[in-house]
């Protein structure tokens, strides 16, 4: 499993153990140099990719070290800047795979404000929409940034099977590991701003990406998140997201870095009206060897995907 930044590449190898929460047994991590990655607003391509292909190469050794094999698949999880998601609704469903590529691109271009010819788009069935139309649930990221990270692990002799995000990986985690059966909205805080996604008990059913200026004071930045969780209350409440007799899920969890989580619990809180779980390092995916040398925002994220990859 890796996990890449514009700060940091990192390995995690997970061990499953037969009817057991799987235990995070090695990390290896290697800090990317500042200027690693061009701006961009769903991140920028590879300023130097000779330099990442050394990185990459690095980690590739270490993870056959670890492993105590040749590792040749894996799969990467990505910060939601650089993958984000949004839903679409299909009245007819092509069959060709490349036809509902090009249906779900078209109802893309209504939603973002991103030339779409430039993304990777995929689509993902989420249940029943309105008027027997079928929801997906869209994944999108710049197509040349992908390719470029997806180039430097092919050049190290790993072929990357499944590319996910932040929110996706952790939300899996949950479902999969930790007992927050039923539906729950999970705010996932990163940099400036944070993630939001909601999943009742079958699939996701909303996303919420919010990213503030970082020149703002923190009260203000304070209130701005505030009045947006507020606004997304009223918005599943108004949808009616978990049916009549329930305006939110019972479960509303943050994951969030130890520094701020005090902060984005308030906020989270105030903006919802509503209890949080503060997932912690007493929620971490089981007592490995170096379970503890992982932060949980990040390990959460790669837990959930080593359990849902296909390579």
């Amino acid at each position: 499993m890796f996990l890449l930044d514009e700060r940091e590449l990192v390995l995690a190898h997970f061990v499953r153990q037969s009817g057991s929460t799987p235990e995070l047994q090695a990390v290896r991590r290697r800090e990317l140099p500042a200027d690693t990655f061009q701006e961009g607003a769903l991140g920028g391509p590879l300023r130097e990719p000779a330099e990442f292909h050394d990185v990459v190469a690095e980690l590739q050794q270490a993870a056959d070290t670890v492993t105590g094999a040749q590792v040749t698949a894996a799969a990467l999880v990505l910060p939601d800047r650089w993958l984000r998601l949004t839903f679409a609704e299909l009245e007819d469903v092509p069959r060709n795979p490349q036809h509902r590529e090009e249906a779900l691109r078209f109802k893309l271009r209504k939603q973002v404000p991103f030339r779409v010819e430039e993304l990777r788009v995929r689509g993902a069935r989420t249940g029943n929409g309105g008027d027997a139309a079928t929801r997906f649930l869209i994944a999108f990221g710049v197509e040349r940034v992908l390719a470029q990270i997806e180039d430097s692990f092919r050049r190290a002799g790993i072929h990357i099977g499944m590319v996910t995000n932040a929110s996706l990986g952790a939300a899996h985690a949950i479902r999969q590991v930790h007992d927050a059966g039923g539906a729950f909205l999970l705010l996932a805080a990163h940099g400036d701003g944070y993630s939001l996604l909601v999943h009742t008990e079958e699939s996701p059913a909303l996303y919420r990406y919010k990213n503030f200026d970082p020149a703002l004071p923190p009260s203000v930045a304070s209130r701005l998140a505030v009045r947006e969780l507020r606004l997304t209350r009223s918005f599943i409440e108004e949808r009616g997201l978990f049916g009549a007799g329930a305006s939110l899920p019972e479960h509303v969890l943050m994951l969030a870095a130890e520094a701020s989580r005090a902060s984005w619990r308030e906020r989270l809180e105030e903006g919802l009206g509503l209890p949080a779980r503060v997932l912690d390092d007493n929620t971490t995916s089981g007592n490995g060897s170096e379970a503890g040398e992982l932060e949980l925002d990040r390990a959460l994220p790669m837990l959930g995907a080593s359990l849902t990859v296909r390579t």
